[in-house]
């Protein structure tokens, strides 16, 4: 069967044969599914999608309703998949979606343009166009959730609409292009490429005086109605045309052959020569952490996923690392990134969000999307533009390139949706304290929870950090001390930076004084706020509501290790809903684990600090606050 979602929403035979589906909420729910093809979509999301906060009274039966009826209306029984999780519409092989065929189509345009083919890119960019009905987009809900998906098929309509201007200005159509680019100049006037091109077409049929002028309309309303200044490219082509530089006059399109043959005579590097990575390429992930021990089974799900990226899919592929402080989800997450950076030509973006440091405000998107944007446009001044106009900024700069983007120490979903670009070849890993199960249903992210690592990796790991200094290694104060840290990859590299700083001291001592539960946050102390367990759980403890704050305290308190909803309601003196969601408040965060429907385990190093915190709330003024 033919979809097609780009324009109005309609279904076809493969004889061609169409099929009507008359009711525009069926024919919404439609859209939504296959725009979430492969992938299932949960109730709740569905019904948001579809009516936005105007719900109907029972949105449940009004879902069923309509799915029933479309079930009639449509032969898409077979492709159907509902469950308790949601549903989902699986396509067969032969099925074809216009969606898919323009981002294939679109590939092919960008990959001929890479080979030298500028007259195969216009045909393919143009046959991508063609899959677009009019009007776009039209069964679309212009509702909360669907909005960020318009804009972003519309972003990538427009950006193959610019390529394909950028292809035939190589062939020579500017004339022809003229009265196309002056209408869309006027349609889109924020969007410089489009001025960028007029300018160039006008200039290329010798109205040179009428580009100046262009740059001019463009500059003032630039200018005067959003108070930036045009970007780099632009005024650069103005300098040139002032110089009256040949280059941007019409010269025909290098042949294939030419290209091979200019590639073939490149000299190639010396052996020992280092290759320069291209100019305007970022490469901004931190150094790869050294000692690196384990994790095979996720670093095995995490290569899973990167496999999954597609260049005809709808969107990047999106990984979140989350667990309890100290866990070494970044330590992974840069372990990986160093290990699959080769497969993103156009660089990686490293972005740390700072939710949880000593710090007392995350990083705004603004901040972000400056940082890593720097090194590759020309940025207007800071505070001149909207957060939204900066995430349009943002996946426009990524829409056609393949980069692969670590976003580090993440708070929410809503910190992180802005900075997931639209573009398939790109892929997404993050990291956070907390579930950021959102991600899942907007993005369908892949969601690994880190657990300390295994006895023998966790004593691997600290073996590493001793050895690395020539320090002997006594196997059962190796253990010791391992178990003492709770396998918690932070407290053991703090562990093995108080023993490599004291050579003389046998580790036993170490394990003696890890011991007391009175003292073993003191000794798992470093000399900054990165390696101090306490800070680290510290970070989390400030962003708990005061119920649940109040709850950690309550457990620690009590030295709780394995504790049921309705038991730690009655250590609190609150009813058991009270308590079940303060414990799931705690476990988003990671500071105890549900380990079974409503059963939830403390582990050992957060559990002394919890009876740290129970403590100096006991010791605090009757005035005072708490969080």
């Amino acid at each position: 069967m033919q979809f097609a979602i780009l324009g109005s929403v309609t279904v076809h035979f493969a004889n061609g044969e169409p099929l009507a589906i008359m009711r525009p909420r069926q024919r919404s729910i439609l859209c939504i599914l296959l725009l979430n093809s492969e992938r299932r979509v949960s109730k709740e999301y569905l019904a948001g999608a579809l009516w936005g906060t105007d719900l109907p009274s029972d949105p449940g039966g009004a879902l069923r309703s309509n799915l029933y009826g479309l079930r009639k209306a449509t032969p898409i029984k077979q492709r159907l998949q509902t469950g308790r999780d949601g549903y989902g519409l699986a396509l067969h092989e032969d099925d074809v979606l216009d969606l898919h065929r323009f981002q294939s189509l679109a590939q092919q345009a960008r990959a001929a343009q890479l080979l030298g083919d500028v007259d195969a890119a216009a045909r393919f960019f143009q046959r991508a166009l063609d899959t677009w009905g009019d009007p776009p987009l039209a069964d679309i809900p212009n509702t909360p959730i669907m909005q960020p998906v318009i804009s972003e098929l519309l972003e990538h309509r427009h950006a193959v609409q610019e390529s394909l201007v950028d292809a035939q200005l190589a062939l020579g159509q500017h004339r022809e292009l003229l009265p196309f680019l002056m209408s869309l100049t006027t349609a889109q006037p924020l969007r410089e490429r489009r001025w960028e091109q007029l300018i160039l077409a006008l200039y290329r049929c010798g109205r040179r005086a009428e580009a100046l002028d262009t740059f001019t309309r463009a500059r003032r309303l630039l200018v005067e109605d959003y108070g930036i200044d045009p970007g780099g490219p632009l005024q650069h082509l103005q300098q040139l045309i002032l110089a009256g530089d040949p280059m941007q006059s019409l010269a025909p399109p290098v042949p294939r052959e030419r290209v091979d043959a200019d590639a073939a005579r490149e000299p190639r590097p010396h052996q020992h020569e280092v290759p320069r990575p291209p100019a305007g390429v970022p490469h901004q992930l931190p150094a790869e952490p050294r000692h690196f021990i384990g994790r095979e089974a996720e670093l095995k799900v995490l290569t899973d996923v990167a496999n999954e990226m597609s260049p005809v899919g709808s969107s990047p592929v999106v990984s979140v690392l989350c667990g309890p402080p100290g866990i070494g989800k970044t330590a992974l997450a840069l372990h990986f990134a160093h290990k699959i950076a080769d497969r993103f030509p156009d660089g990686q973006l490293y972005i740390d969000l700072s939710a949880f440091g000593p710090a007392t405000d995350s990083v705004s998107i603004q901040q972000a999307i400056r940082s890593v944007l720097a090194p590759l446009i020309s940025l207007p001044e800071p505070d001149t533009m909207t957060p939204a106009a900066y995430a349009n900024l943002y996946r426009t700069t990524m829409a056609q390139r393949q980069i692969l983007i670590l976003i580090d120490n993440a708070y929410d979903s809503a910190q992180v949706q802005p900075l997931i670009p639209a573009a398939p070849q790109c892929m997404v890993v993050i990291t956070s304290r907390r579930k950021l199960t959102g991600l899942v249903t907007s993005h369908g992210a892949h969601l690994t929870t880190l657990d300390v690592p295994s006895r023998d990796e966790a004593e691997a790991l600290l073996a590493s950090r001793l050895a690395a200094h020539d320090l002997d290694i006594d196997s059962a104060a190796l253990s010791e001390v391992t178990e003492e840290c709770a396998r918690l990859p932070l407290a053991l590299v703090i562990a093995a930076t108080r023993a490599v700083a004291a050579p003389t001291v046998p580790l036993c001592h170490l394990a003696e004084e890890l011991k007391s539960e009175q003292n073993r946050l003191n000794a798992l102390c470093g000399g900054r706020p990165s390696d101090d367990i306490r800070a680290a759980f510290s970070w989390s403890y400030k962003r708990l509501t005061s119920a649940e704050a109040r709850m950690f305290r309550v457990l620690g308190a009590h030295r709780v290790r394995d504790i049921t909803a309705a038991d730690a309601g009655r250590l609190a003196d609150v009813p058991t809903l009270a308590a079940t969601q303060a414990l799931t408040g705690l476990a988003y965060a990671h500071l105890i684990r549900e380990y079974a429907p409503k059963r939830y385990h403390f582990d050992d190093l957060v559990s002394a600090y919890a009876a740290e915190k129970a403590r100096e709330e006991e010791d605090r003024p009757p005035d005072s606050t708490t969080p």
